[in-house]
């Protein structure tokens, strides 16, 4: 019975080491500049113009939206992401409005995030809504 329980308790504590560890495995996100690539699976070409950058001492995310600067605090879990009281600056910049109001909705809807090598991949659900290289 002693063997038993010796056991169960190794085992135990065994698995919740590697739930621990599995957690920081996760990529960073404030370690690069993230630019953007393509909005709902489609290539845009913005260059320096739309990005993300976040801030992980303070939970923070700001950017560039192509004409505005956005702003907001984040909550992680794992691999879960949601951007809470997402805010820009409101300037009208002709031909851009689209895209820049794409690329806000989407930020503010996308729940969950993937990085694979230099990418980083934002969803709404199970739906690609951003995608950014650094």
């Amino acid at each position: 019975m002693k063997y038993f329980i010796f056991l169960f308790i190794s085992v135990s504590l065994l698995m919740s080491c590697t739930a621990i560890r599995s957690g920081s495995d996760l990529p960073r996100l404030g370690e690069s500049v993230w630019n953007l690539t393509a909005i709902n699976q489609k290539s845009v070409n913005f260059k320096d113009k739309a990005f993300i950058k976040f801030d992980e001492k303070e939970n923070k995310a700001s950017g560039k939206a192509l004409c505005n600067s956005f702003f907001s605090e984040y909550e992680m879990i794992r691999n879960k992401i949601s951007f809470i009281g997402v805010g820009s600056t409101k300037m009208y910049c002709e031909g851009m409005m689209d895209e820049e109001n794409q690329i806000i909705t989407n930020l503010q809807k996308t729940s969950r995030y993937e990085v694979k090598l230099d990418f980083l991949y934002l969803y709404s659900g199970d739906r690609l809504v951003l995608t950014f290289k650094r």
